[in-house]
């Protein structure tokens, strides 16, 4: 099948910056019902804990059949199709949350990172934006075209996790100073290539800014037995091209 004169430059545009702009992805109603049933799940999480919880992981589980409209967008799924083929696969053990940006500096990580050491599963995620995101209430930053550089085979420090952190790495020295904000409409999706360098913006404002971080990859050609407990597919088929 041929690329449409916009599929192209789309994808090419991904290729090259490592990030890509869908406006009004999700229908007002939709954001509106998946902002609401999160701030349930964040009140019940921060009264559990006693403390305030700023990332709400696991979030699919407290509402799947939001999140498959959500996966249903006819301008979400064009995309993805066009980065990683026809089929594609929502990886639940990684990203999978809601984020709440709020005015408190200390519980903000502006850490310029990466969300996957190497691209051996490359991953897509997609930030969903359930209120504008502006510069004034911490818009994603991105350093357009660092999905290209060098790898560094070091894991997180502090905190561990499984990407790398930019400032942890010399490699990387005088790159932060070209880090640009992405500012957001509500409905709006980012996608991002896992190897992209990007944080959080600061909220400098009193309202809290909330959005849904989801991660997206290729099935995976070369797996006999897909674990469907960690991935769901959610467009064409689970198909197996290995040797046996």
């Amino acid at each position: 099948m041929s690329l449409t004169t916009e599929q192209s430059n789309k994808q090419w545009a991904f290729e090259r910056m490592g990030y890509l702009v869908i406006r009004q992805a999700v229908s007002p109603e939709l954001v509106a019902l998946l902002k609401s049933r999160i701030a349930e799940v964040h009140q019940a999480r921060t009264e559990a804990s006693r403390e305030h919880v700023r990332k709400l992981y696991r979030i699919y589980d407290e509402a799947p059949e939001l999140f498959e409209k959500v996966f249903e967008s006819p301008k979400l799924r064009e995309e993805l199709i066009n980065i990683l083929g026809p089929n594609v696969v929502y990886v639940k053990n990684r990203h999978n949350q809601a984020a709440l940006n709020t005015g408190d500096q200390t519980n903000v990580e502006s850490r310029l990172h990466r969300d996957i050491l190497y691209p051996t599963r490359g991953v897509v995620t997609a930030a969903l934006y359930l209120d504008e995101s502006t510069v004034e209430n911490g818009a994603t930053v991105v350093i357009p075209g660092s999905h290209r550089l060098p790898f560094v085979g070091v894991t997180q420090i502090d905190p561990p996790g499984g990407g790398t952190w930019m400032d942890e790495h010399g490699e990387y020295a005088g790159l932060s100073a070209q880090a640009l904000a992405v500012p957001m409409r509500a409905g709006d999706i980012l996608l991002f290539d896992g190897l992209l360098f990007h944080t959080v913006g600061a909220n400098q404002t009193e309202d809290p800014r909330t959005s849904v971080i989801m991660g997206f990859r290729s099935a995976d050609e070369l797996d006999a037995n897909p674990d469907t407990e960690r991935q769901k597919l959610i467009a064409g088929e689970f198909l197996y091209r290995g040797n046996n």
